[in-house]
C-alpha cells in the first residue's frame, strides 16, 4: 500500500478525486439486484421460431426469427412462413 503523502498538491489532487468518484457515482443509476446496472426492462421478446409446430429458438430479429433449421428454406416458403405468422399473431 502507497504511503501518503504529506505534500499540498497530492493532498489537493486526491480530495479532487475523491470528490470526483462521489459525484460520478451519484449521478449513475443503481446497480439492479444482479449487479448490472442497466439492464433491460420492459416485456421479453418472443425468441421461439416462428416456423408452425417448430420449438427451437429463434436467432433473433435480425434472422427474422427462424432458428438455424429454417433458416436454410426458400426465400419465398420463409416470407410466406412468417405471414401466415404475423396474420394469426396480429
Amino acid at each position: 500500500m502507497a504511503r501518503p503523502s504529506s505534500h499540498p498538491f497530492d493532498l489537493l489532487a486526491a480530495r479532487f478525486a475523491q470528490i470526483f468518484a462521489d459525484r460520478i457515482s451519484a449521478a449513475l443509476p443503481a446497480a439492479g439486484r444482479n449487479g448490472r446496472a442497466g439492464a433491460p426492462r420492459g416485456r421479453k421478446l418472443d425468441m421461439s421460431c416462428r416456423y408452425p409446430g417448430c420449438k427451437n429458438r429463434s436467432k433473433g430479429p435480425r434472422f427474422k426469427f427462424l432458428c438455424a433449421d429454417h433458416l436454410k428454406l426458400p426465400k419465398k416458403e420463409q416470407e410466406a412462413v412468417l405471414a401466415k405468422w404475423a396474420q394469426k399473431n396480429a
